[in-house]
């Protein structure tokens, strides 16, 4: 119907271009119809040039149609005359556009919601090309990696050197552990490869994950039940010695009028031999309940602590310790800076720490303890640092375990215990130390 129209729209203005040219053949031979010969050559143009923006017009809209669908343009609008033989025509080009800006809306409605999703889960996902260029990274993989924005992989040999190969040479589907350390923290992240292509382009996915609690968890209770036992049996052998030795301790003395041939001297000397064994098993026996008293951590009870008055009881409580060893000791943090914790657990990590800052600065002069706490990034950060003896980098990685001490009387108790407590706070203990410069153990909530 609508190239009918066009058809006989052609047709017609062809034959009124073929009348007039007939016309004007035949005032050629007039000379007194000069004026009309003029003027019949003047239509004649006029209707050459309508003729061609006739069908130009048509072109132009075709174009237009086909360059919106070309650049996905869904707000072009044809001129819907009623007069015009295109009219359908050009309705049915807003329809198609339309239909496209439906589609083209909803495709960015899928991609906003998949940038979201990205964006929102805790898994650090990173997606490069064999150049290292990023095509995607989301904020999880900004957080892991402590870059804020970073658009090659290259960039990530801040954190390591060498990193960016370590990622291009990732093997699909087998998981890989890196330990990095990023800032004061020390991460065990969990790498994990895909490869795909887009648009025939090789395409390498990475999922991250920070698996250093999961693998603390892991390690605190293989430790605790490995004490558990150590801690049954050794009661379990030391409880008979201490009752013998308490049997056989009673009846000496009970029949040392009678003995005979035995001699006085070796006679007491066996007795005092009994009575150490009985104190030590006792001792030990102390010990060993005490340890595994002192492990079974009460459940927390939670409730809003000020920061400021955390610290006053740190300075009140080793106030008179200080000054006796000339240790200088500073606690300051943000105004109103508060967290949600077990009070007494808290403290009780506090004192550990300080306490063992007090022991690594024994040698050092001037000495000095730094308390401080501020918020960084919607987390309260606890620092507890000195200027003592510092730790090595070799047993960085074992202070944490239980019974392992660096100092000569230590129990290697209260950084386990730490790390259990601050555990249970959804927390995290890190240390960043530096030998002979001192050490920051920074508690994160």
């Amino acid at each position: 119907m609508i190239f009918n129209r066009f058809n006989l729209s052609i047709i017609l203005q062809v034959v009124l271009i073929g009348l007039n040219t007939s016309l004007f053949i035949w005032t050629y031979s007039m000379e007194y119809m000069l004026i009309t010969r003029y003027s019949l050559i003047l239509l004649w143009f006029i209707q050459i040039i309508f003729l061609i923006r006739y069908v130009q017009k048509t072109n132009r809209e075709l174009n237009r149609f086909l360059q919106s669908i070309k650049y996905n343009d869904s707000t072009i609008k044809f001129n819907k005359d009623t007069k015009s033989p295109f009219n359908e025509l050009y309705q049915s080009f807003e329809e198609v556009v339309n239909a496209f800006g439906k589609i083209k809306a909803e495709k960015e409605s899928e991609y906003q919601f998949f940038q979201a999703t990205i964006q929102h889960i805790g898994v650090g996902i990173i997606a490069f090309d064999e150049n290292g260029h990023i095509h995607l990274c989301n904020k999880a993989a900004n957080e892991l990696l402590g870059l804020p924005v970073f658009i090659n992989i290259e960039a990530l040999n801040k954190i390591k050197s060498g990193f960016d190969e370590t990622l291009k040479k990732l093997k699909p589907n087998t998981p890989e552990l890196i330990k990095l350390k990023i800032g004061h923290d020390l991460k065990q992240l969990s790498f994990h490869a895909t490869n795909f292509k887009i648009d025939k382009k090789p395409i390498i996915l990475v999922s991250i994950q920070n698996i250093r609690n999961e693998i603390e968890q892991g390690e605190m209770e293989a430790w605790q039940g490995l004490i558990r036992v150590m801690t049954h049996e050794i009661l379990n052998s030391v409880s008979p010695i201490t009752l013998l030795s308490s049997g056989l301790i009673n009846n000496i003395e009970r029949n040392k009028n009678q003995s005979s041939g035995f001699g006085k001297e070796n006679f007491k000397d066996l007795l005092q031999g009994l009575k150490v064994i009985q104190s030590r098993s006792k001792g030990l026996s102390s010990f060993v309940e005490d340890y595994r008293s002192s492990m079974q951590i009460p459940a927390p009870q939670f409730k809003e602590l000020k920061i400021s008055q955390l610290f006053e009881t740190m300075e009140t409580l080793f106030a008179e310790e200080l000054k006796q060893k000339n240790i200088q000791f500073k606690a300051f943090g943000e105004n109103d800076l508060k967290i949600i914790a077990d009070q007494k657990l808290i403290e009780q990590v506090l004192i550990n720490l300080i306490n063992n800052s007090i022991y690594f600065t024994s040698k050092t002069e001037p000495a000095e303890i730094i308390l401080s706490a501020k918020l960084k990034e919607q987390n309260t950060i606890i620092t507890v640092t000195d200027n003592g003896q510092g730790i090595d980098d070799e047993i960085m990685d074992q202070i944490f375990i239980p019974f392992f001490s660096t100092k000569e009387k230590g129990s290697g108790i209260g950084l386990s215990l730490s790390r259990q407590i601050m555990r249970l706070h959804k927390g995290t203990i890190s240390v960043e130390s530096k030998k002979d410069v001192g050490s920051t153990f920074t508690l994160k909530f």
